[in-house]
């Protein structure tokens, strides 16, 4: 009897799964979009129990949602599905137990079949009778078929689920100073279902209430405000061994996505600072938004590191402050949250998450390890301004589908600009965007790899893939040109339309279109459509048929015309028709300089066929009789594309870049050539020369030797005026170091002429260039008037230093950091006082710098290395000492070490991910290329495995890593040949390969190139 009515309850069962999608591990779209339309005001309450040092987290939650109701009188069976994922090699710590559903008992069928009819009502009846509430565990999902009713519906479970020091939702973090242990928990893109079950989609917003039972001494920091808190005892034995935890009771959160939910535990110390939050404005259009009456917000450090954090809190929280006020204002939207408490977090494995009212930074990035310069404050501002933006863009608007998360990304990054422009405009930020936003972007979209910013996701499980360089650099670039092409004003109205339309829902692209529609009345389908679904970017080049002129023949004109062509990037088929080739409309500015040395500038309409100025359908001219040196496109960088000079702008760049006294301007030169360079229309030796000769001379400014006291006010002001800042010192230099390592001649291995474990000889470092490159480093390093610049040139020794001279200085740097000038060489010591009135160049070093030098001196396989590295493990004991010791040892050049950092990188599950990305960019050194090269098809066969089990960017930094170690054709045909030979391989990682590879592919055809 029962084995009838077990079939009858199968056969229910089975029916009714053939009105769902089908299910499969992780979230396809599918399924997300069948749950989306029937799942409505969902609820959870979560009661979580944080025991120290627990493998697992250990809950109650409780699930409540509105079945949408069915037209029908006799509906067939609805059914509830919920994801819950197991982490693989950990899933006898994922239990869930005691599930109810409506109240009933519910428990785990065995996997169903297909085949069978639907029973009748008395059947199902009879069914339940028998053998209560069945729900099945299948495919990382749990599927309610039986007993799910129209209207509400509520399912209680209890659960377990890993704490993992990496690779889980919750993470522990024991700190190796004091021994105390912190938990957080990380959810993006889809990992909530790992913790407990969800409906693990962004486009089911819930409410989420929590109580968290905790040590007593632990602070715990959640998404709202903490209610209530309970004191318990854990255990007594008399008369005074007492165990205590504390109960914590949070408010239910607005309706927010899984992806944000989160919290945070440990012995935090806490920094306060009121008025961060509550600015009081009151939006002057929508009289539903109350002043702002929040308490303010928290910062919370870990307690090893809350002395290293006093000197930086005031201004932590002023930029946090600042950046609320102005996005209050500039969304036109209040907070919308109660609070906002920032979170630092030891070894984040990203720069920062935006938690809805809690975000969580790397700790690292906000107290700076090294001595910071101005790009470091730079970049510590906008990660903030960043993550602030994320609560309107983000949190309170969700993105219907990861396809979309650029509408996430790409407008926290741009409008973190935007704050920058108004809180630091000292930054020169725009300036700062187009070296480092712009300049990303374009690494990315030139290659094979690219994608369009929208990304097609057809399962949760492939959305790590989507975060990159796209969504983050180019989608901000497009939002920067959308600005311009529509009108601040304009584009200002439309995001605040779409952002009050939206509020606490989800939207797609699409919806921000139609704000853009009716804000500027323009029909921009075509337009958008382009920019956000098709890859790959435009070139634009000036038509040299109309600008080479003879002299003699330019007399006899009143009028030249010349034109500028937009050709398609080389990712695009070559073989498309004409009619079908995409065309990218946009607005950009050009400039002109004449022969008299005037300059002219015009906004151009970047249309079909052609360039229009204003609304005359002509490509542009310019006065005969003046003539024209420079025609310089894309001034001030409103446009997007690689922007190539035509042969005479190039050379007038090359011979007046460094009178240049526009410092925006100045940079947008430096990357014009440096687009030469990676086209192949300029030596890299060229480029390379010029950055040393300019650089020197501004060291020139400051002669070894000669008084540089502050009455010396005339050179200092040249410099001021003719010196790149810091940011674009240290793209330039970073040029440099690609050109020397990738660009250049076999740089030779190591600089001592290390042997392999094949006994071959590499010879000393012969690159050419190298000497002047690293005399103009250490120069700067010792001359430049500002503590920052001195740093920048100092980091950039560090990827280019090989020979003795530059080792001895760095060797000098470990014991002192002062550069007297005599490291290696026989001049007397410089010992002239610096502008600021300091004597000598000394340069602050760290204890990161410090890891850094001897990681290089292991690279370089300098005899003092080993036991520099030993003294400074015994010296150095602090928490952060020992990841980057383990990071150093990476960079020893032999055969055995090599064998021994993979077989951490793939089989150790103790190290946490911090750790190894901490140690495979030492362990590829491209000097080292020869070594790791056979590891070069092993680190592509473990992609799938590191998709499947890594935080979002590991994959990125794995593949930069290992490919970004060789420049060989060797190489290159190892790539080549995993793609061919795999041909099944993931689409998402294939392309990750495709982007990465491009490095080795430029570097191959460069070496390769005729020099001029």
């Amino acid at each position: 009897m029962f084995i009838r009515f077990l079939l009858v309850f199968v056969a229910l069962s089975v029916s009714a799964f053939a009105q769902v999608p089908p299910i499969e591990p992780g979230v396809s779209q599918e399924l997300a979009e069948w749950r989306a339309v029937r799942y409505s005001e969902v609820q959870y309450k979560l009661n979580l129990t944080l025991e120290k040092m627990s493998p697992v987290l250990k809950g109650t939650v409780e699930i409540k949602l509105q079945y949408a109701a069915e037209a029908c009188a006799e509906c067939p069976p609805r059914f509830i599905v919920l994801d819950w994922r197991k982490i693989r090699g950990h899933e006898e710590k994922s239990t869930i137990s005691n599930v109810t559903l409506n109240g009933a008992a519910a428990s785990v069928s065995p996997s169903l079949t297909v085949g069978h009819a639907q029973p009748d009502a008395q059947a199902r009846a009879s069914a339940r009778a028998i053998s209560g509430l069945k729900y099945e565990e299948r495919d990382e999902h749990l599927i309610f078929a039986d007993g799910v009713v129209m209207g509400e519906n509520v399912i209680k479970l209890d659960f377990t689920s890993p704490i993992l020091p990496s690779g889980s939702a919750i993470t522990r973090y024991v700190d190796k100073e004091d021994g105390s242990e912190y938990l957080y928990s990380l959810f993006v893109p889809s990992d909530a279902s790992t913790a407990f079950p969800v409906f693990d989609q962004p486009d089911i917003k819930a409410k989420f209430s929590l109580i968290i039972r905790a040590p007593f001494e632990w602070h715990v920091i959640g998404n709202s405000a903490q209610t209530y808190e309970q004191r318990l005892i854990d255990s007594a034995k008399p008369p005074d061994d007492l165990k205590l935890s504390k109960l914590r009771v949070f408010a239910e959160t607005k309706p927010i996505s899984t992806y944000v939910f989160a919290f945070a535990a440990g012995p935090f110390e806490k920094v306060s600072e009121p008025g961060a939050v509550a600015t009081g404005f009151l939006p002057a259009t929508d009289a539903r938004n109350p002043v702002a009456t929040a308490p303010g917000s928290d910062i919370y450090v870990r307690k090893s590191q809350a002395a290293k954090f006093k000197p930086h809190a005031a201004e932590v929280a002023r930029l946090n402050r600042e950046a609320i006020k102005y996005f209050e204002e500039y969304f036109d939207y209040k907070f919308p949250f109660p609070k906002y408490d920032l979170v630092l977090i030891p070894e984040f494995p990203f720069g920062g998450m935006e938690h809805a009212g809690a975000t969580f930074l790397r700790e690292a990035s906000i107290i700076f390890p090294q001595e910071p310069t101005k790009n470091d404050h730079i970049s510590r501002a906008t990660l903030i301004f960043h993550e602030a933006a994320h609560q309107w863009f983000g949190d309170t608007v969700t993105m219907r589908w990861f396809d979309d998360l650029w509408l996430k990304e790409g407008f926290a990054t741009f409008t973190a600009y935007k704050a920058m422009e108004k809180i630091m405009p000292e930054m020169n930020e725009w300036k700062v965007f187009y070296e480092r936003v712009k300049q990303a972007a374009y690494q990315t979209d030139s290659t094979k790899g690219t994608t369009p910013i929208y990304q097609e996701i057809k399962n949760l499980s492939a959305a790590k893939s989507a975060y990159g360089n796209i969504v983050y650099n180019k989608a901000p670039a497009f939002l920067r040109q959308a600005e311009f092409y529509l009108g601040e004003d304009k584009f200002k109205a439309a995001v605040r339309a779409f952002l009050k339309k939206h509020e606490f829902r989800n939207a797609g692209w699409e919806d921000l279109v139609k704000e853009f529609e009716t804000a500027s009345g323009k029909d921009l389908k075509d337009w958008a459509n382009v920019w956000v679904k098709e890859r790959g970017l435009p070139v634009f080049r000036v038509g040299e048929s109309n600008f080479g002129f003879d002299p003699s023949e330019l007399r006899k004109k009143e009028t030249v015309t010349f034109g500028v062509a937009q050709q398609n990037s080389n990712n695009v088929e070559a073989n498309k028709p004409v009619e079908n080739v995409l065309f990218w409309r946009e607005k950009a500015k050009l400039l002109l300089v004449t022969s008299d040395s005037k300059t002219e500038v015009r906004e151009l309409n970047i249309i079909p066929s052609t360039w229009s100025f204003g609304d005359q359908k002509i490509s542009g001219t310019f006065d005969a009789r003046r003539g024209v040196k420079l025609i310089f496109p894309n001034y001030q960088d409103y446009g997007y594309g690689i922007f190539l000079l035509d042969d005479r702008s190039r050379d007038y760049v090359l011979k007046n870049i460094q009178n240049e006294k526009d410092p925006f301007l100045r940079s947008m030169m430096w990357g014009a050539l440096w687009d030469s360079v990676r086209e192949g229309e300029l030596d890299p030796r060229e480029y390379v020369e010029l950055v040393v000769r300019v650089q020197s001379s501004n060291f020139s400014l400051f002669p070894a030797g000669k008084e540089r006291s502050a009455g010396n006010g005339g050179q200092a002001k040249a410099c001021t005026l003719n010196c790149d800042d810091e940011s674009t010192t240290a793209l330039l230099l970073n040029r440099v170091g690609t050109a020397m390592n990738y660009y250049l001649s076999e740089p030779g291995a190591v600089a001592t002429g290390f042997r392999s474990g094949t006994g071959t000889k590499n010879p000393v470092a012969t690159a050419p260039g190298s000497d002047l490159v690293e005399e103009m480093l250490i120069t700067g390093m010792r001359n430049s008037p500002t503590l920052g610049q001195r740093i920048t040139y100092y980091r950039a020794l560090l990827n280019i230093a090989s020979s003795e001279k530059a080792r001895n200085v760095l060797k000098a740097m470990l014991k002192g950091g002062n550069l007297s000038g005599s490291e290696g060489v026989s001049s007397p010591p410089n010992r002239n006082t610096l502008p600021t009135g300091r004597v000598s160049a000394s340069i602050p070093i760290k204890t990161k710098d410090k890891f850094d030098i001897v990681t290089r001196l292991l690279i370089l396989n300098d005899p003092e290395a080993p036991k520099l590295l030993a003294d400074l493990e015994k010296a150095e004991t602090g928490d952060d000492a020992k990841r980057y010791a383990y990071a150093a040892k990476a960079g020893i050049g032999t055969a055995e070490n090599k064998a021994k950092y993979w077989n951490d990188f793939v089989n150790n599950k103790e190290i946490s991910e911090s750790w190894i990305e901490a140690a495979f960019g030492p362990w590829n050194s491209i000097r080292h290329s020869d070594l790791t090269l056979p590891y070069l098809q092993k680190a592509l066969q473990e992609l799938p495995n590191h998709k499947r089990n890594r935080k979002i960017f590991f994959v990125n930094g794995w593949l930069g890593a290992f490919i970004g170690g060789q420049r060989s054709e060797e190489a290159l045909a190892i790539v080549n040949k995993f793609l061919a030979d795999n041909p099944n391989v993931d689409n998402d990682l294939r392309l990750k390969i495709l982007e990465n590879v491009d490095v080795i592919e430029r570097a191959v055809k460069i070496r390769q190139k005729p020099k001029r």
